[in-house]
C-alpha cells in the first residue's frame, strides 16, 4: 500500500503527463480507440420504391427488405399488391377526388398514399394551380387513415412549390428519370433543393426516381454520388425491362464502396494550396519548434517549481497554442 507522500508523487506524475498531453495535442491510444468510428452511409442502405407489374411480384417478395416499397401507379392495379408479402405498399393517385373515393376502401391494405402533380392527361390543373392546398388536403386524408403521404411532383413544381408543401409530406420523390444520363443536370436540380426541403421539414424522406434504362452501373454511380443526401431510390419499371430492373436492384443492394460526391471532385489550385501551407505556422516559429518548446518548458518548470510551476507552464503553453492557431486561421 502506498504512503501518503507516495500517493501524492503518483498524482504529480499523472498531472504532469496530462499537462504534456494537453499541450502537445497527443491523445492516448486507449482514448482514441474508445471513440466510436464514423459511420459511412452506403447506397445499399437506401430504401427502394419499385413500381411493380405482375412479372416482378415474386422477385420483389424475395429481395425486398421491410422498409422497401411495392408501388402501383393506379388503384385499378391493387390486385398486384394482393400478392405482395414483403415491404410496404403504395398506391399512386392523380387527383384528390380519386383518392377520396378509393382510399376509404383500401386503407387497411396499404401503407402509403402516393400523390402525383404533373402536367398531362389525367392530372388536375386546378389542383396543380394551388399545390399547397391540394397537398394539405391529401395529407389530412392520409392521416385520417394512419397512412403516410408520398409526393411526386414534376421538375418545375418541385422547384416552385416543393419547400412550401414539404411540411405536409412524408416522402418526397424527385423525378430525374428523364435526365438520368446527365449527372450535372441531376446534381443542379437535386443537391440545392434537398437541404431546403429538410429545413422546411426535418422529418421528410427524399428519394430520386430513375427508370430501368441505360447502363445500370452508371445509374447506380449517379445515385451513389448523392447517397448521403438521400433516403431512398424510386424506380420506374416496364414489362419490357424486367431483367434490367432486377439487375439495377441487385447493383443497388450490393454496391460496396461509395464514390466521391459531386463536391468532392473540386480541388484547390496548386498555388492556393501552397499559400495555405505557408501560412499554417506562426511567423518566426516552425511547427516542429513550437511542438517541442512547450513540453520542454513544462518539464523545466515542474523540476524547478514543483507541481504548481508545471501546471502554470502548461496553461501558458496552451494559451500560446490557441493564439497561434487563431492567427493561422485568420490568414487562411
Amino acid at each position: 500500500m502506498l504512503s501518503r507522500s507516495g500517493g501524492l508523487t503518483v498524482w504529480k506524475i499523472r498531472l504532469f503527463l496530462i499537462a504534456c498531453l494537453l499541450v502537445t495535442g497527443v491523445i492516448p491510444a486507449s482514448l482514441a480507440q474508445a471513440a466510436p468510428p464514423p459511420q459511412s452511409e452506403s447506397v445499399r442502405d437506401l430504401w427502394l420504391d419499385i413500381s411493380l407489374g405482375p412479372p416482378l411480384v415474386d422477385w420483389f417478395n424475395r429481395v425486398a427488405r421491410p422498409n422497401d416499397i411495392a408501388r402501383v401507379e393506379n388503384f385499378r392495379q391493387m390486385d398486384i399488391l394482393d400478392d405482395v408479402t414483403a415491404g410496404r405498399k403504395l398506391v399512386v393517385f392523380k387527383s384528390i377526388d380519386e383518392a377520396e373515393r378509393v382510399v376509404p376502401k383500401i386503407a387497411d391494405e396499404i401503407d402509403i398514399i402516393g400523390y402525383n402533380l404533373e402536367n398531362g392527361q389525367g392530372y388536375s390543373s386546378e389542383e396543380r394551380a394551388d399545390a399547397l392546398t391540394s397537398v394539405k388536403h391529401m395529407h389530412d386524408l392520409a392521416r385520417q387513415y394512419d397512412l403516410l403521404l408520398a409526393f411526386g411532383p414534376d421538375h418545375n413544381l418541385a422547384l416552385s412549390e416543393g419547400v412550401a408543401v414539404a411540411p405536409y409530406v412524408d416522402l418526397f420523390i424527385l423525378q430525374v428519370q428523364r435526365v438520368q444520363t446527365e449527372p450535372a443536370t441531376v446534381y443542379e436540380f437535386v443537391l440545392p433543393l434537398i437541404p431546403e426541403l429538410r429545413e422546411a421539414n426535418p422529418d421528410v424522406e427524399v428519394s430520386v426516381q430513375v427508370r430501368t434504362e441505360g447502363d445500370i452501373v452508371e445509374v447506380v454511380d449517379l445515385i451513389d454520388a448523392m447517397n448521403d443526401q438521400l433516403d431512398g431510390v424510386s424506380i420506374l419499371t416496364s414489362p419490357e425491362t424486367v431483367d434490367t430492373a432486377e439487375a439495377l436492384v441487385a447493383e443497388l443492394q450490393t454496391r460496396k464502396d461509395a464514390i466521391p460526391g459531386p463536391s468532392a471532385t473540386i480541388t484547390a489550385p496548386a498555388k492556393e494550396v501552397a499559400e495555405t501551407r505557408a501560412t499554417t505556422a506562426p511567423s518566426g516559429e516552425s511547427g516542429a519548434d513550437a511542438g517541442l518548446s512547450c513540453p520542454l518548458m513544462v518539464v523545466g518548470a515542474f523540476v524547478a517549481g514543483g507541481l504548481g510551476g508545471g501546471v502554470t507552464a502548461a496553461l501558458i503553453c496552451a494559451s500560446r497554442s490557441r493564439g497561434a492557431n487563431g492567427a493561422s486561421s485568420e490568414q487562411l
